[in-house]
Parts: C-alpha cells; sequence; structure tokens
C-alpha cells in the first residue's frame, strides 16, 4: 500500500492535476458561498469540463469543488445567515451570532480550520480502510450483489426527505428512466414507442443538470420578488476577535476529533449524507461541553463541532462508492456518474484495474485539503464579496453555463431537448415533494442492478429458491426491512415532539386570552 500512495502522489504532483485542483478550490469556494447553488449544482456545470482532461485532473478537480463547496456554504451561512444545506444550519446558528458581535473574522477562521480538519481525517481512514474492504467484497457474488443493492435503494430511498413513500418513488423513478433504450443484457428495446434516438437511452449530463441545476434557477425566477440579503460586517476593534487563536483552536481540538470522528462514520453509512452528521456531533459537542449555555448564541465550539463533522462526510461517503458500488449521499452518487463518464467503473475491482489513477486520486484529496486552508485564508475578502452578490447576476450565468454543458456532452442538440424536459420534470418533481438527488441514485445503480440480476438467474436457474440460499442475502433483506421500520418510528416521533411543541406554544396564547 504504501508504494501505491507514494506512486499517487507522483502522479499527482504535475502541474496539470495541481491546477485542476486550484481551479477546483476557487470554483468549489465560490459556488458554495453563493446563496442558492450548493455543491451538487457546482459540480452537475463543471462535469462537462472535465470530459477533455486525464481521469486523475478531472476527477481531483471535481473532488475539489465537491470539498471547497462544502466549506464555502458556511461563508454565506456565517455573513449573512443563510445556509446553503441543512448541513449548514448549525454554523449560521453560531456563526452569525459572532458575526452581528463583530467577530466575523473569528468565526470564519474557525470553520475554515475545523472543515479541514475533518476532511483530512476522514481522507486518512479512506485511505486506509478502502482497499481492504474492496478485498473483502471480492468475495460477493452477482446474488449477494443483488440483495446488497436493493439494501442500497432501500436505504437511500427511506432515508431520503420526509416521506418514505416519496423518496421510494424517487428512487423507482430513476430506475425507470435507466430502463429506457436498448438492454446491454439481451438487445430488446424498451420504452423507446419507436423512437431511435431513445435507443441509447437518456445521456447522463443533461439529464444530471435538467434535474438538479435549471430547476433552481426557476425557483430563484419564482422568488424574485424576494429582498436581497444585504451584507453588512462590523469588526470589532480588537484584533484577536478577528481571528482564531492557537489557544483557542486548542481548546476546540479535542471537539473537532470528535466530531471527524462522527461524520466519516455517518458518510460511511449509505444515505445519512453530512446534515444528520452535523446534526449528531453538534448535539453530542453540547452534551460534553464545558459551556454548554453557549451553543447557538456564539460558541466557537458548536462551529468547529458542526463543520468538521459536515466535512468529514466528504471522503468517508466515497468508501461505499468506491468499494461497494454503493454512494453514501447524493454527491457521491453524482460523482460516480463522473467516474463512470471517466472510464471508472466503482467498485472492489477498481483497485485493481486502476490502481494508479485510485492512488492519485487520494493523494489528490489530501492536497486539496491544503489548498484550500491557503486559497481560502487569503481570498477572504474576495469571497465576502461573492457572497453578497445579487441572484441576477449569478442565474443567468448559471444557465449559460448549463446549456453549455448540456451540449458539450454529446454534441447533439437533441441533448438540449433532452435538459428542458428533464427541467421541467425536475421543477414538478421538487413541487411533489419528491426527491431529484434519490432519482440520480436510482438512475445510476440500476444497470448494475440489472447486470447481477441477470447474471443471479443464470446462477439459479429455474431453483429460484437458491437465490435465498446465502446467508448475506438474509442479512441485507433483514437489514433493508430494519431500516424501513427504524425510518417510520423516528419520523413518528418527530412527528409527536413537534405537536407536542406546537401545543406548549398553544397553551399560554390560549390562557392570555381567556
Amino acid at each position: 500500500m504504501i508504494d501505491n500512495i507514494l506512486s499517487g502522489f507522483s502522479a499527482i504532483l504535475a502541474v496539470g492535476p495541481i491546477l485542476g485542483i486550484i481551479a477546483g478550490v476557487v470554483i468549489g469556494i465560490i459556488f458554495g458561498a453563493i446563496p442558492g447553488i450548493s455543491a451538487i449544482m457546482a459540480i452537475a456545470i463543471i462535469l462537462p469540463m472535465t470530459f477533455y482532461v486525464d481521469p486523475i485532473v478531472g476527477i481531483t478537480m471535481l473532488l475539489a469543488v465537491y470539498k471547497a463547496g462544502i466549506y464555502g456554504g458556511s461563508i454565506s451561512a456565517i455573513l449573512i445567515n443563510t445556509p446553503g444545506a441543512a448541513a449548514s444550519f448549525l454554523t449560521a446558528l453560531d456563526g452569525h451570532a459572532l458575526t452581528k458581535a463583530g467577530k466575523a473574522g473569528k468565526a470564519l477562521d474557525i470553520s475554515l480550520f475545523s472543515s479541514v480538519s475533518g476532511e483530512m481525517l476522514a481522507t486518512m481512514v479512506l485511505i486506509l480502510v478502502a482497499a481492504p474492504i474492496s478485498a473483502i467484497s471480492l468475495q460477493a457474488g452477482p446474488i449477494e450483489k443483488v440483495f446488497l443493492l436493493l439494501f442500497a435503494f432501500t436505504v437511500i430511498g427511506t432515508l431520503a426527505g420526509e416521506s418514505i413513500p416519496r423518496g421510494l418513488l424517487s428512487c423507482c423513478l430513476g430506475m425507470l428512466f435507466a430502463m429506457v433504450g436498448m438492454s446491454t443484457i439481451t438487445g430488446a428495446s424498451r420504452f423507446t414507442f419507436g423512437s431511435t434516438e431513445l435507443m441509447g437511452g437518456f445521456t447522463f449530463t443533461p439529464m444530471l443538470i435538467g434535474i438538479l441545476v435549471m430547476p433552481e434557477v426557476l425557483n430563484v425566477i419564482r422568488r424574485r420578488k424576494v429582498p436581497h440579503h444585504e451584507l453588512a460586517i462590523t469588526r470589532s476593534p480588537n484584533p484577536a476577535d478577528n481571528r482564531i487563536s492557537f489557544a483557542e483552536f486548542r481548546s476546540v481540538f479535542r471537539t473537532i476529533l470528535k466530531s471527524s470522528g462522527i461524520g466519516t462514520f455517518i458518510g460511511a453509512l449509505p444515505g445519512l449524507g453530512s446534515s444528520t452528521a452535523a446534526f449528531i456531533a453538534y448535539g453530542e459537542g453540547k452534551r460534553t461541553s464545558k459551556k454548554p449555555e453557549e451553543y447557538g448564541k456564539g460558541s466557537v465550539e458548536g462551529i468547529a463541532a458542526a463543520e468538521s463533522a459536515n466535512n468529514a462526510v466528504c471522503g468517508s461517503s466515497m468508501i461505499p462508492m468506491l468499494t461497494l458500488s454503493i454512494p453514501g449521499d447524493d454527491v457521491a452518487a453524482l460523482l460516480m456518474g463522473a467516474f463512470l463518464i471517466h472510464g471508472l467503473t466503482p467498485g472492489p475491482m477498481i483497485f485493481f484495474e486502476h490502481t494508479e489513477t485510485i492512488y492519485a486520486i487520494f493523494a489528490g484529496f489530501l492536497i486539496t485539503d491544503l489548498f484550500l486552508l491557503v486559497i481560502a485564508k487569503a481570498g477572504f475578502s474576495f469571497f465576502v464579496k461573492i457572497a453578497s452578490l445579487r441572484r441576477y447576476y449569478i442565474f443567468p450565468c448559471v444557465t449559460v453555463f448549463a446549456f453549455a454543458g448540456a451540449f458539450t456532452a454529446g454534441q447533439n442538440i437533441n441533448d438540449i431537448l433532452v435538459l428542458i424536459a428533464f427541467t421541467v420534470m425536475g421543477y414538478g418533481m421538487r413541487l411533489v415533494g419528491l426527491n431529484p438527488a434519490v432519482f440520480i441514485v436510482g438512475f445510476i445503480l440500476t444497470p448494475f442492478f440489472e447486470q447481477n440480476l441477470d447474471q443471479a438467474f443464470a446462477i439459479v436457474g429455474s431453483d429460484y429458491h437458491l437465490m435465498f440460499a446465502s446467508p448475506f442475502s438474509w442479512v441485507f433483506i433483514a437489514l433493508s426491512v430494519f431500516f424501513v421500520f427504524s425510518s417510520i418510528k423516528v419520523r413518528k416521533k418527530s412527528a409527536a415532539k413537534a405537536k407536542a411543541e406546537q401545543q406548549a406554544k398553544q397553551e399560554p396564547l390560549c390562557n392570555q386570552t381567556s
């Protein structure tokens, strides 16, 4: 493994990969800092630009956009109290309180240092455990992989959004669209309705941009009358309030390590994502803190807990994707599509078929953290200005990039029609509460599921009971059932708690009225 890591660093320390990482970090921070544009949107827009470069350059650039975009979301959360994602809500809670107290520099500093620390710890875990897990998963045959993928569909469908049926429906809808075109196994045409343009299925990039990016543009147009957040930052005259001291960082370092561990563990479990990690780490940090009363009111420790856990998910979410072909979250699903486009099929064989490329990407993970630390720290004032840009400057540019990227993917004007069709569909999905990210996961995983299912049936023949002969089959069936029922139980408990809180708020009002 040491030889592979060293060869990976020698491959990444070249002009092309380093420039790609720098560009990815800058783009990621800019996109993350702009309210309304998330890391997943940034990757979807940048993805077509990586088609014409080496996989090491293209993939590391996308991963740099991912990592920097997750951190960039904390800038708008801290400065203008506008979290770009649910995971940044807790950062906004404490960070904006510090901003109002004239300590924005301190909040931005601890957010950056915690983010980089969490990412580096998760990356080290990824490098150490990914290859051994792949070696173990090679022992699984097609039958075991069928039930593993069914488990993945169930977990991602049940944990996405507030409604389990809608999450599962989103996943099934993605599976349905993945089956459009000619079957790679039987050669039969499916759902083409006599159209030759649909024989090859839907082009991934236009569909991706249409589902994830363009509906956000339409949503901004719909909310165009909502006032724009003006950025007004007051700075304390005391220089110590505008930066984090070594003593302050050392005092929260234990919280950073613990929260990074929580984020790494949560990220390695498919479907849970950064929001879950941030809330669990924040709650644990508050529980064990010496000053729990400061949480939510401008706690440096609170920002450290949320940001380190949030960013640790970036690296660990790649573990199930690279080893088992199961994306850990929605962004990992998008990155899985990027791997496939570049000719790298995630799964246990990737460590044997593309050893040098994979370890170069791992080295790029670590190099990205260093560049993120330097670039973000040096360009604070620039990124603060970016966070205050008005929407009518940003989203026309996003639209141009989206259409250009959709056309670039296949140099086919029909891809523009695919983009428009999936834009309408993606916007409709949001209106009815379906999850576009889960749709993408279903679309990506279905070919793997179909291939393994066909091989499994070839093995068992007409003896279908042999599908359940393996103990792994029953383990994944039990896990799927457990996740469904536990998700239902958690949602019922949350609904009951919210109802009780609402009744408690209404009682004093009723007493005052009487």
